[in-house]
């Protein structure tokens, strides 16, 4: 896996020099983002299928479809550039589990997941309530917020978990 992590990093110094894909500028950044993007392995439980809302560069969701080969990812990521950049991704890193859709997730069609992830996209309570008809029953949603996800949402205790200044929202779904 690590070798796949330097490489998809290579990529991403290579075309977001280019291409401006984020605002990750060198090496270290990408690193904390990978980390930021793993650390969620600490808490949260195994799933089969995944679909990360507003893909961008790639952040949660390249870094988990590596650490979890065995679970379907679905990339939505309406934008042409980073599309291609995340094409360019699977083809190099041979993600097999991984599907990309040049979509927003308003265009999306029917499908259930068990773990719904987004990254820094749009307020909370909005994420939820498009997110949500894609939710299995008693999948999660994780949500890769920061610290004003109090003044987005009421949110339990359990379901929030911060590590630094990044806090994750870690809600299952029971209706």
């Amino acid at each position: 896996m690590r070798a796949k992590l330097d490489l998809f990093t290579n990529l991403l110094l290579e075309w977001g020099g280019v291409h401006n894909l984020s605002g990750v500028k060198n090496r270290q950044d990408i690193e904390r983002n990978i980390a930021d993007s793993l650390q969620v392995l600490d808490f949260i439980k195994p799933f089969q299928s995944c679909l990360d809302i507003g893909s961008g560069a790639g952040f949660p969701a390249i870094p988990l479809s590596l650490a979890c080969p065995s679970a379907h990812f679905i990339l939505l990521e309406p934008n042409a550039k980073k599309m291609a950049f995340l094409h360019h991704v699977k083809a190099h890193l041979d993600l097999k589990n991984v599907v990309l859709k040049r979509l927003r997730i308003q265009e999306l069609s029917p499908l259930k997941v068990d773990l719904i992830t987004s990254r820094a996209l749009m307020g909370a309570q909005e994420l939820l309530s498009l997110s949500a008809p894609f939710l299995e029953k008693g999948g999660h949603f994780l949500f890769y917020k920061g610290s004003h996800l109090s003044t987005e949402i009421a949110c339990l205790p359990e379901e929030c978990f911060t590590y630094g200044k990044r806090v994750y929202f870690y809600r299952k779904r029971t209706n």
